[in-house]
């Protein structure tokens, strides 16, 4: 199957990198007719100048600006096309990476990662070749918030069920998910500064800007222009000497001056704020646009609707303020604004734009961010044919699984279990020999478990299961800084599991050779009394271990299962199977991993 996938990533790449191509040349043209355009206006407005034929070079101004705006425009479109392609391109290329298991180069979460969280150090929920790899493919940083928070605690059955029924519908529109994820692409999306972008513009404006939201800006705002639109005409029409143009500019400049500071402050900490916003703009035109058929995905579609506009015009009305308030030492912006005040006409309509949607605003990111993180989950479902959706048991203390196997591990690989481990206080021992594969199957088990509680498809056939607090304790390491041995590390984590026990949540553990930093015997003294405590609580889970002698302990225990994973010699070489058996370990191999490495002599 993942040669199938890759057939279809590879046919949407050729395709992309073919009408990029075509798009390319289409900028560049309109690139230099926006060049000539300008040297056009620069030299007719030179030779008026110098002439001194005012009213010519005023026209000039008025015939040429709309023109040259035009070509602007339709340049920044073919660029802005241009970019989406290559955006496109990226996701397909990032996309035939997951399918063969290579994450090299895509965001690895990292800074996500809480040493102390109860499970997510040890099953490679970020850092390189983790979870957050396979999943995420937004840069909507509140989106990955998002991601991050299903991957870091468990969802209830109805959130898992609605999840899973969102991202069977997304999974299935291939161009519309993957423009969805591109237009997320334009803009520096992962500065955390632009979490909540407009959230923080609003209070910026509140704080900065509140004194402008007076009459007399609001008044000067129409005074100012009428002036000097009607001194113009004086000049053109009645032949008022030109020296009375001075008049309103040099109000104007007395006025701007007021405001400078602030205009400045706004550039320095929203400066590519307009690039940001066309790429949310275009998120939610393409999210109004869409019909859904899934209850969740239709209660995030109706919190973009408003009663007179919807949120992708009330964004794009931000945009463009924004973008003349940022772009303001544009040459041709200068003299209109020396004329007509556009600093301040662009901070009262922003003032105004922010009195109307400040009550609306984090609802509507709130569920672009929801339905970017489900789009996700699609794109991860869809690149996955053979993972299943897992079913949320109604029985309490129920874990059924068939050929489950590690998604991380490249495909070809993959060594698949059956396993199960149902009722209160039951305990899968799980003994081995060295390598064979205990720790990849509590990994295995636990990232498939993270899947499941956040709506995900798991690595599986079949998966079902009931809620559960995931536990780990697996690569507990020493600390020279806090002075804290691995030992010493191991235990306070097993006392935080013994503690999360005394909440009403069922646990599930998973302990990856408990104890292994003492000797012999005080670890089979602290095994059995830890095992004693584990099974007459409520909880449900495994522990793997190299002390055989426990596995005696099902014999006075009925909620003790013995596994193992076990390895042959075969012409002295090691062979493993990986494969789950329901027996204690029959065979060891340490000694001769030894005599290989030349520490014991043959």
């Amino acid at each position: 199957m993942s040669q199938n996938m890759t057939n279809i990533y590879k046919t949407r790449l050729l395709d992309l990198q073919r009408k990029s191509q075509g798009l390319e040349q289409k900028a560049n043209s309109l690139s230099w007719i926006r060049v000539l355009t300008f040297i056009v206006f620069i030299v007719g407005v030179i030779y008026f100048a110098n002439v001194r034929e005012v009213q010519n070079m005023l026209l000039c101004f008025v015939a040429l600006v709309p023109i040259f705006g035009l070509i602007v425009r339709k340049h920044n479109k073919a660029k802005f096309s241009l970019a989406q392609h290559q955006h496109l391109i990226t996701i397909n290329e990032n996309e035939l990476k997951r399918v063969v298991g290579d994450f090299s180069g895509l965001d690895s979460g990292v800074e996500h990662l809480d040493a102390h969280h109860n499970y997510a150090p040890d099953l490679d929920l970020f850092g390189s070749n983790s979870l957050f790899q396979l999943l995420v493919r937004s840069r909507l940083s509140g989106t990955t918030a998002i991601l991050k928070n299903w991957l870091l605690n468990k969802s209830s059955k109805t959130e898992i069920e609605e999840r899973q029924s969102a991202i069977k519908e997304l999974s299935q529109s291939v161009d519309w998910r993957q423009n969805l994820t591109a237009y997320g692409y334009h803009g520096d999306q992962q500065t955390q500064k632009y979490e909540n972008v407009v959230v923080s513009l609003i209070h910026w404006l509140d704080k900065n800007l509140g004194s402008m939201d007076k009459p007399i800006w609001k008044i000067l705002r129409f005074l100012m222009p009428i002036l000097s639109g009607g001194i113009i005409l004086g000049i053109n029409a009645f032949d008022l000497p030109y020296q009375w143009i001075y008049l309103p500019i040099m109000i104007n400049l007395a006025l701007l001056s007021i405001i400078f500071r602030p205009l400045m402050e706004i550039t320095k900490e929203f400066g590519n704020i307009a690039d940001f916003l066309k790429g949310y703009e275009n998120v939610i035109v393409k999210i109004e646009a869409q019909s859904f058929e899934t209850p969740l995905l239709i209660r995030l579609h109706d919190q973009l609707k408003t009663s007179k506009s919807s949120a992708s015009q009330a964004i794009r009305t931000l945009r463009r303020i924004l973008m003349f308030l940022l772009n303001r030492s544009n040459f041709l912006y200068l003299p209109f604004n020396l004329l007509f005040l556009l600093d301040v006409n662009w901070l009262i309509m922003a003032i105004q734009w922010k009195k109307k949607n400040i009550n609306k605003v984090q609802n509507w990111f709130d569920a672009v961010h929801q339905i970017d993180a489900l789009n996700d989950l699609g794109s991860y479902a869809f690149s996955n044919p053979d993972f299943v959706f897992p079913t949320v048991s109604s029985n309490s203390h129920f874990l059924v699984t068939e050929a489950m196997t590690h998604p991380l591990i490249k495909p070809k690989q993959r060594i698949s279990n059956n396993f199960e481990l149902n009722e209160k206080g039951t305990l899968g021992l799980i003994t081995g020999s060295n390598m064979s594969g205990k720790s990849t199957f509590l990994r295995t088990l636990g990232v498939n478990l993270v899947l499941a509680q956040m709506g995900a498809p798991v690595c599986a056939q079949k998966f079902e299961f009931s809620l559960v607090q995931i536990f780990t304790s697996m690569r507990t390491q020493d600390n020279l800084e806090e002075n804290v041995s691995s030992f010493y590390a191991e235990l306070q984590r097993l006392k935080n599991l013994l503690e999360l026990l005394h909440s009403d949540e069922s646990v599930f553990y998973m302990l990856d050779e408990i104890l292994k930093g003492t000797n012999s015997e005080d670890r089979h003294k602290g095994a059995l009394s830890l095992i004693d405590q584990l099974i007459n609580q409520n909880c449900r889970g495994l522990v793997s271990t190299h002390d055989i002698q426990l596995s005696t302990l099902s014999n006075e225990q009925s909620n003790i299962q013995n596994m193992s994973f076990n390895s042959t010699i075969v012409n002295d070489e090691i062979i493993f199977d990986y494969k789950l058996s329901l027996t204690p370990c029959k065979s060891f191999n340490a000694s001769k991993l030894m005599e290989k490495m030349g520490i014991i002599k043959k």
